[in-house]
């Protein structure tokens, strides 16, 4: 009886070492994840601001649409500046994807959110985003907060 109880304490002792060792390599795993995702984002940003200097050496330095106010654009600049939020609500879509599958840090969200409470402040870029085809969790997470264009 006695070699069965120590047979049994070493079994046990082994199955609490082994889901240590999993929950480590779960938690190594998330980790991997979450780095995977942010280099991805950031390859996302590289390539938009790649694009845009593109954009601007192939039509010119009237391209530029930061810092321009809608009413002072041209007609190719707003072209370019609605391609511009098209782009922002595909990547805000993704992090929001992202956030709730608990890939992104506390920190990295209160940014996403911040970026995606800007975008939908511009109102006369509103009809870029209409809810429709978009994910729906967004959706309804954008239509619960305050419009700020009434």
């Amino acid at each position: 009886m006695n070699i069965e109880k120590i047979f049994n304490i070493v079994g046990v002792t082994g199955v609490i070492a082994s889901l240590i060792f999993v929950g480590l390599e779960l938690q190594q795993s998330q980790r991997i994840a979450l780095a995977g995702q942010q280099q991805a984002r950031t390859e996302l940003n590289s390539n938009k601001l790649l694009t845009e200097l593109e954009l601007i050496g192939e039509i010119g330095p009237m391209a530029i649409t930061g810092g321009i106010e809608w009413g002072q654009m041209d007609a190719q600049q707003k072209i370019i500046r609605e391609q511009i939020q098209r782009w922002y609500w595909m990547l805000n879509e993704n992090n929001f994807f992202q956030n709730e599958m608990g890939l992104l840090s506390e920190d990295i969200w209160g940014q996403v959110d911040g970026y995606i409470k800007g975008r939908y402040s511009e109102c006369h870029l509103r009809h870029i985003y209409d809810g429709g085809g978009s994910y729906q969790p967004l959706v309804d997470y954008v239509n619960s907060l305050p419009d700020p264009c009434e």
